[in-house]
């Protein structure tokens, strides 16, 4: 199997941490504040639907500023 070009590795990477951030994120914050005897499931998936709508256009947004501030550095250093 061939290694991924160079160019798509690193946003490869980035959804991968990503996924994870926004599904392990609100569990590791509902397992933390649920009370005794309450469900996991539903409280995750609230939390889950309170985070992500959030989230995502913060990610892209700040993915689409870096990647212009990271293209506008390297062009003035070479």
């Amino acid at each position: 199997m061939q290694k991924l070009p160079a160019r798509l590795r690193q946003p490869i990477v980035g959804l991968a941490i990503m996924a994870v951030m926004l599904t392990c994120l609100p569990a590791i914050l509902v397992s933390q504040n649920l009370p005794a005897g309450a469900d996991f499931w539903p409280a995750w998936q609230t939390a889950f639907g309170q985070t992500v709508p959030y989230a995502v256009p913060l990610a892209v947004g700040s993915a689409l500023v870096f990647n212009l501030i990271a293209n506008l550095f390297v062009e003035k250093v070479s």
